[in-house]
């Protein structure tokens, strides 16, 4: 059936259409889908009690936004009465982050709080119930609780959220964590003290309900992640950080190096006895690095006894201040003297034993140095010094001074375990000490050289200048060895404190005063020809001064022996002019004594050498002589037989000679009656110059005259011919004389 052209069951479709698209409005309404990853807000809107002023959220019954929210899945609404507000998606919150949650609605914050306490605890299931938030007394203000990472219903009308990053302590670093709220500090402490229940303040709620307190905390953070809460930023809303209830800021480690130690000074703590230098040490503190356990245990403030070795250490830099100092090292050589700051104080009893130690230690030390002196001093060809005088210088020395020396026995060195200069020394090593508590002396024990020189070396001061007895300027070079020993190093140190005191405050003044003296008491070459003699003197005077101090001026070679050298002695110039004109003076004169003596011996010498050359003949003649009477003896005993055969022989001999004689003499007489006189003689000279080769004419002749001269070289030309004549004889050649057969 048609009405006006129009099918009748249009106005059916019609009507159904908008049936259905109201059912589909009332459907929208009533039943709400919320989605996997987001949650609905409802409003109460008609029939209900009023909300409380200043609330927020409409709890179960109350008109206005409702606390409960409408989680994933399809929901029926009371619609017309409630509606859904909005959708908004779930809280995300990543594995390296943290939710901060700030309630817009609950109770109000305590007064003086700026975080607000937990006081619904579990019931609100980490915010998801509001309900149980507000109706468990749950307060307005940034909580204490936190959101661990995941996805959370979170009620955008009643919380707030921000995102925090975790806190990482990096290796190498400490953190240092201040609490924005909390207890009060203690009076007159700088840090909070521990609560033990926070997990590294990972729990917030539990350090305040706790009773953790305001400021830095003693506590501190090692390398590692931690969900604490600090600053965050806010997912929705203005770009402003929110604040948290600790703020962090990071430390470096504290690393000792190789060969060094750590001193340690607690900045906090209970006060420091007055009477002390360093804290009582305590126990269970590891190092310094349980802060908590230094403080429990009644750790003091000030410098600590303890140290810290190499190594790393992760200790609170606002409770201890480390101060890194390289480790003592005693050198072969050497010792080092521990003046203690820590132990007991000595009593006086301590005191008189110490004293009286030392003062038997000192009478003996005299003793021995006496008789050394004594023993050198025998040796010696003087009296100038003598062993009165050096026990006169030991014994009878300042009253004041001694009583200083005495006193400072008694004040400061003391046995092991009390306060002062100890009296045992410390031999070569390497040693970790805390310098706060212990100060080392390092003494060197092997010989020691002081020079008044020119020369450009250590302990070196400007030479001497004296005047002598006669009124002249000398310059003195002297050298000085000395050493110290070990047991005597602690008694040293506390008379004078050091080596260089020692050199600059004692052995210099003392050196120049005795050098002068002594060449006061002298003429200027008297003192350089007797320096071996000064030497001793100032040697022994030296000595006995410092043994005062614990010193032993000593031989290079020869230990605990005294040893003051002179090395050059500088005299004036005109008076060493006119010194080395007298020894030339003298030289020369020794120089002719020397020459003339030389002569005399070298006289005597050839007389010596002459009688040494002849005693050969002598001793011939000495012993012909002895054979000679021997002979003598004997031919007298022959001769007294031959005695008569000899008359006979002697008397036939002498006839023979006579008739040989007078037959020569007749054969003279006939020559003579002959040839004459002269003929006679020529003949006779002829016959020498023959028989003896006698040359009487020259190889040239010249002469002038004639007559006389003709003849005069004739009669030589003719003697000459009658010497070669008479000079060959029969049977040789040239002259030779003939063999005989």
């Amino acid at each position: 059936m048609q009405n006006n052209g129009i099918p009748s069951f249009v106005p059916f479709v019609v009507v159904g259409f908008i049936a259905l698209v109201v059912l589909f409005s009332i459907l929208r309404r009533i039943l709400v889908n919320v989605g996997a990853r987001e949650i609905a807000i409802k409003e109460r809107r008609y029939v209900g009690a009023k909300m409380p002023p200043g609330r927020v959220v409409a709890t179960e019954g109350e008109v206005g936004i409702q606390a409960n929210v409408l989680k994933p899945g399809l929901h029926f609404i009371r619609w017309p009465v409630e509606r859904v507000v909005r959708k908004v998606p779930l809280i995300e919150v990543g594995s390296d982050e943290m939710g901060l949650i700030e309630a817009i609605d609950g109770d109000p914050m305590p007064p003086g709080r700026i975080f607000a306490p937990d006081r619904a605890q579990n019931a609100h299931n980490n915010f998801q119930d509001p309900i149980a938030f507000i109706m468990q007394g749950g307060v307005k203000g940034i909580q204490l609780r936190t959101l661990p990472p995941g996805l959370w219903p979170i009620h955008p009308y009643l919380f707030r959220v921000s995102i925090a990053k975790t806190t990482v302590i990096p290796q190498g670093k400490v953190g240092i964590v201040s609490s924005a709220d909390g207890a009060p500090l203690d009076p007159g402490r700088l840090l909070a003290k521990a609560i033990g229940t926070h997990m590294n303040f990972q729990d917030a709620e539990q350090f305040i309900s706790s009773g953790g307190q305001k400021g830095p905390q003693v506590e501190i953070l090692t390398p590692g992640t931690y969900r604490i809460l600090t600053d965050s930023m806010p997912i929705d809303g203005p770009n402003e950080r929110k604040p948290g209830l600790f703020s962090m800021r990071l430390y470096d480690a504290t690393v000792i190096s190789e060969n060094s130690i750590g001193l340690v000074e607690a900045l906090d703590g209970a006060p420091l006895d007055p009477r002390d230098y360093v804290a009582t040490p305590v126990e269970g503190h590891d190092n310094f690095q349980d802060a908590n356990e230094f403080i429990k245990s009644g750790g003091q403030r000030g410098p600590q006894k303890d140290i810290l070795l190499p190594g790393t250490y992760y200790i609170n830099p606002l409770l201890f201040k480390v101060i890194p100092e390289s480790a003592k090292e005693v050198k072969p050589g050497e010792v080092a003297v521990i003046v203690s700051n820590v132990g007991k104080d000595p009593s006086d009893e301590v005191r008189r034993a110490m004293a009286k130690k030392v003062r038997e230690r000192l009478e003996r030390e005299e003793h021995e140095h006496v008789s050394q002196v004594a023993a050198r001093l025998d040796k010696l060809d003087t009296d100038k010094l003598t062993v009165q005088e050096i026990e006169q210088d030991l014994t009878l020395s300042d009253p004041a001074d001694r009583r200083l020396d005495e006193g400072a026995h008694e004040a400061y060195v003391v046995p092991a375990g009390y306060r002062g200069i100890q009296e045992t020394v410390v031999g070569p090593g390497r040693y970790y000490v805390n310098t706060l508590a212990i100060t080392p002396i390092v003494i060197p024990t092997t010989n020691q050289t002081v020079e008044w020189t020119t020369g450009e070396v250590a302990n070196t001061f400007n030479p001497f200048e004296v005047i002598s007895k006669d009124g002249f300027t000398m310059q003195l070079e002297v050298r000085v060895v000395f050493r110290v020993k070990p047991e005597d190093a602690p008694f040293m140190v506390a008379k004078i404190g050091s080596i260089e005191k020692l050199i600059q405050n004692v052995m210099h003044p003392l050196i120049d005063s005795i050098f002068r003296n002594q060449a006061s008491e002298s003429s200027a070459m008297a003192y350089l020809q007797n320096r071996h003699e000064e030497q001793e003197r100032a040697e022994a005077r030296v000595r006995a001064h410092l043994l005062k101090y614990h010193v032993d001026v000593v031989n290079v070679y020869h230990v605990d022996v005294v040893n003051v050298l002179i090395c050059h002695i500088r005299l004036p110039e005109e008076l060493m002019k006119t010194q080395t004109e007298k020894i030339l003076a003298e030289q020369k004169q020794s120089m002719f004594d020397a020459q003339r003596e030389a002569e005399e011996k070298r006289i005597q010498l050839e007389k010596t050498m002459a009688h040494a050359d002849n005693q050969r003949d002598l001793m011939v003649a000495t012993v012909g002589v002895e054979i000679a009477g021997k002979r003598a003896e004997q031919r007298k005993a022959e001769g007294e037989g031959e005695a008569h055969y000899i008359l006979a022989t002697g008397k036939a001999e002498a006839e023979k000679v006579r008739l040989m004689g007078e037959a020569q003499g007749v054969a003279y007489s006939e020559q003579v009656n002959a040839i004459g006189p002269q003929g006679v003689a020529l003949i006779e000279t002829l016959k020498v110059i023959g028989e003896k080769g006698v040359r009487i004419t020259p190889d040239i002749l010249a002469s002038g005259g004639t007559g006389d001269g003709a003849s005069g070289i004739g009669t030589l030309l003719l003697l000459n011919l009658f010497r070669d004549r008479l000079s060959l004889t029969p049977g040789t050649d040239n002259g030779a004389p003939a063999k005989q057969k």
